[in-house]
């Protein structure tokens, strides 16, 4: 019966000692998954410094997030300071994850509008395509590796509320001469993933950066018509300029 009670007393104990290592490699696993499988979504460099996960709180923190530009626009397009979640942690281990809260404060935003098309716009466009991609049948190239992943299933999210404050965009429009610093209004998303009973991770995102896209594109055009009007009230040599910027800038964004 000793033996027994020995045995027992040192199952439990190895089993604590694997939770205790499960729960602290979590923040090493969070920033790996981010760093490795991130860019395949945006089709840009991602880099996350530190992710800091309590699931005894149900809260983490994600510092130092960076999201590059895509290729000939050179640069960063967002940068975070930090990311504050709250998590349903009696969902962190099931198909469907569960994240109460996420609040994004004073993040940096770097918006270029090349020609007709911006930095966001092909964002945008990486994210979408990948979501797209991943919704439907796996291709003939994939097969194999979905073969070896046929018993594995996808996570998805449910997020309850996104909030996106205090956020500053420096808009860069060559072609109009335009770069200026301006803040963002708000942004606040709920019950993403919710009717569906859970979405992807890619379809959450494709969600953010198109509400992030269009406030940015918004915020060009309101500041292309306050340049377009500084210029008409400082006399008839910029009027000309002016009624050309007005012009091209809404042309912009047909």
């Amino acid at each position: 019966m000793k033996k027994w009670l020995i045995a027992l007393g040192a199952l439990v104990v190895l089993l604590a000692a694997g939770v205790m290592i499960l729960l602290l490699s979590l923040n090493s696993i969070v920033e790996t998954a981010v760093n490795g499988e991130a860019p395949k979504i945006t089709g840009t460099s991602v880099h996350l410094d530190k992710a800091d996960i309590s699931l005894l709180a149900g809260k983490a923190t994600l510092s130092g997030f960076t999201l590059g530009n895509p290729a000939g626009f050179g640069g960063d397009a967002v940068k975070l300071g930090s990311v504050a979640v709250e998590l349903d942690t009696a969902t962190v281990f099931d198909d469907v994850i569960v994240i109460r809260r996420v609040n994004v404060e004073n993040p940096e935003l770097f918006y270029v509008l090349n020609g007709n098309e911006s930095n966001f716009d092909v964002i945008l466009r990486n994210v979408q395509n990948y979501a797209d991609s991943h919704a439907g049948a796996p291709s003939a190239a994939s097969s194999d590796e979905t073969k070896k992943d046929e018993n594995k299933k996808e996570k998805k999210v449910i997020i309850d509320e996104l909030l996106i404050r205090n956020a500053r965009a420096t808009l860069n429009v060559p072609k109009l001469g335009l770069s200026v610093d301006t803040p963002l209004p708000e942004i606040r998303l709920t019950d993403i993933g919710r009717e569906k009973s859970g979405t992807s991770f890619a379809e959450a995102a494709l969600l953010v950066v198109r509400s992030v896209t269009a406030s940015l594109a918004d915020a060009t055009v309101s500041q292309s018509k306050k340049l377009g009007s500084t210029l008409l009230r400082t006399g008839e040599k910029a009027e000309s300029k002016a009624k050309t910027l007005l012009k091209d800038g809404l042309n912009l964004f047909k």
